[in-house]
């Protein structure tokens, strides 16, 4: 299955992701990783530099703006990004912080 290059920052700023995890290298960058609902294929973001865990909204190091919908769960086509992303930038190892995240998530939510 083909890996493509994702739209210019210009035609396309922001994406939201359903079926998401949040992956940490070991020199400290996260990664999105998740379903594009607008491109309809797996993504994985390039290094997160703001997240904001009460509205699960991120902004990367490309200046793309992402927006995690939904719980976090798996997507067979994100996963397989993700392979061929770490295998690409010899990523051998990281840790999932996604249920981390989540739980920060969750505690920031207004009572209802």
């Amino acid at each position: 299955m083909p890996v493509w290059r994702t739209r210019p920052l210009e035609e396309q700023g922001g994406v939201t992701l359903e079926a998401w995890k949040i992956l940490e290298l070991p020199n400290g960058d996260r990664h999105l990783v998740g379903y594009s609902v607008e491109n309809d294929e797996g993504r994985v973001s390039s290094a997160v530099r703001h997240f904001d865990p009460s509205s699960l909204r991120a902004q990367t190091g490309s200046g793309r703006a992402y927006k995690l919908s939904g719980q976090p769960g798996a997507n067979q086509d994100a996963d397989y990004v993700w392979a061929r992303w770490a295998d690409v930038n010899a990523a051998n190892s990281w840790t999932d912080v996604t249920e981390m995240t989540w739980r920060e998530h969750l505690a920031l939510r207004p009572a209802r």
